[in-house]
This record gives C-alpha cells, structure tokens and sequence, in this order.
C-alpha cells in the first residue's frame, strides 16, 4: 500500500498563482508524485512527455499502429505519475462524452522499468477514486483482453464480447460506482 503525503505547490497558470496538491507516496520503495492536470494547464514539455510515454508504449511496445491524439485529450482529466522529475505512468478519465451515459478512463501506462511494483493498480485506484468524485455512476472502459482479471479486481465486469481494436484483443468492461449517500 502507497503511504501519501501531500505536499502544496505554487504554480504560475496564465498570469494567476494557483495551488497544486501533489500527492508524494513510495510504492515498492519508489517515491513517485501522482498529480492530476486539465488539458490547458500542461506545459509543452510535459504534454510531449505524455505523448512520448503513450506513444513508446501503446504503438512502438505493443505493435499496434493506431490514432492516439483522439481528442479527448482536451476535456480528459490527466494522471501523471514522476519520480525525480522523469514521468514513469500516465492515465486518462472524462466524464460522460456527448450521447454517452457513461465516464470512462484508458491510456494507462506504466514506464517499463517501473513495472511489477504495483503503479498500475494505484493509478486505476486513482481513476476510480476521482471518477466516483462526479455525478455519474457508471465507468465503461476497453479494456485489453489479457487485462480482464486485473480490472476484475476492481469490480469490473465483462460487457460484451471480445473484439479486436487495431489488432489488439479488447473487451468492453464496466463498472457501476456506488451512489453518493
């Protein structure tokens, strides 16, 4: 289990000082700052960190040519993970898009030397944690088929059958968040 410590930061966004948690913790010895970003607050440094990771690990590691800038980047709430600066994980979640009743997270990477050491689990933890934070109650992901029994770990349930999505085995699953009391 991560221990947390939060730690305040000032930062200068558009001409205004606003206050960032970054939320400190060490999973398997690692310290690691987990911090939540708005499209519009990235800096370009940080945005093509994000989409240097994404890219190295979802079409270069996994063979899988497809369009990752789906622009749902820009109404997406960012994850991004660092130890010592360098950006190790990463993962996206919005709210319900246009038709849809449901919210939803992907993009979920770990750094491959980072792996094993229970990131991915605390970033999907994260996920859940701030989509239950909204008004919507039920998260649909597509999910790769060799990841069901993970994301089973959470609560999610097959919905569907498997498909392929640009060569990889996915399968649709989801996961009903409980009401606010």
């Amino acid at each position: 289990m991560a221990t947390l410590r939060p730690a305040i930061q000032l930062e200068r966004v558009r001409g205004v000082v606003i206050e960032t948690v970054i939320y400190s913790s060490q999973i398997a010895g690692v310290p690691m700052q987990f911090q939540w970003r708005r499209f519009e607050e990235f800096d370009c440094d940080e945005l093509y960190a994000v989409l240097a990771l994404r890219q190295n690990i979802l079409v270069v590691e996994q063979s899988s040519s497809y369009p990752d800038l789906d622009f749902v980047d820009q109404v997406a709430d960012h994850l991004l993970v660092t130890n010592n600066g360098t950006l190790i994980g990463y993962a996206r979640s919005h709210a319900p898009l246009s038709g849809r009743a449901y919210a939803s997270f992907g993009r979920v990477v770990v750094a491959l030397e980072y792996r094993r050491a229970g990131l991915g689990k605390e970033l999907v933890r994260r996920l859940i944690a701030h989509l239950a934070e909204g008004s919507c109650l039920d998260v649909l992901i597509s999910a790769q088929l060799y990841l069901e029994d993970f994301y089973a770990h959470f609560g999610f349930t097959r919905d569907g059958e498997p498909y392929q999505d640009v060569g990889v085995p996915h399968v649709n699953m989801r996961l009903r968040l409980n009401a606010p009391s």
